[in-house]
């Protein structure tokens, strides 16, 4: 890959990212799971939601909580090339997020953690998210939005534990 073609790829893929939080703090997350791959996994182990299906119901069911505002903050990112169809970008998310309408009271950030993603490119489509993996590694007092586990088993097949964002 030359020059020029790696940093257009470092260019795209920072676009992947920042759009994707972007959507889930002022949409909802309505879009995010097109962001994924079809099997793209958000988040690690037993608290993963696997496949768009699964990303799509989480954001739907975070929505139907009700107002809460929302802002992931992405420091330091570092993309990877790998080849010319697949690529990582690691960073540091510091989550500022509460249930209702702003203007709302705050201590601290919620998490701050490091992301690891993994993204491939799909012709024609561009970029996407084949993993988001978080590494806490800060939690404040304010919590951030977990599916509860029995919610997760009711509404995802072979769904277990919890996932956050």
């Amino acid at each position: 890959m030359d020059a020029l073609a790696e940093l257009t790829a470092k260019a795209e893929i920072l676009s992947l990212v920042t759009e994707y939080w972007n959507d889930v703090d002022t949409n909802w997350g309505a879009g995010a799971h097109m962001m994924f791959t079809e099997d793209g996994v958000f988040g690690s182990g037993p608290s993963a939601f696997v496949g768009r299906e699964q990303i799509k119901a989480f954001y739907d069911w975070r929505r139907s909580r009700g107002e809460r505002v929302a802002r992931h903050l992405i420091n330091n990112p570092i993309v990877s090339i790998e080849s010319r169809d697949r690529a990582t970008i690691r960073y540091i998310m510091t989550i500022y997020a509460v249930d209702g309408l702003p203007v709302l009271p705050i201590n601290g950030p919620n998490s701050i953690s490091d992301v690891l993603e993994v993204v491939v490119r799909d012709w024609p489509d561009g970029w996407k998210i084949q993993s988001k993996v978080f590494t806490h590694l800060f939690k404040g007092q304010e919590p951030t939005t977990t599916m509860p586990a029995d919610l997760r088993e009711a509404l995802l097949p072979e769904g277990s534990s919890q996932a956050q964002s």
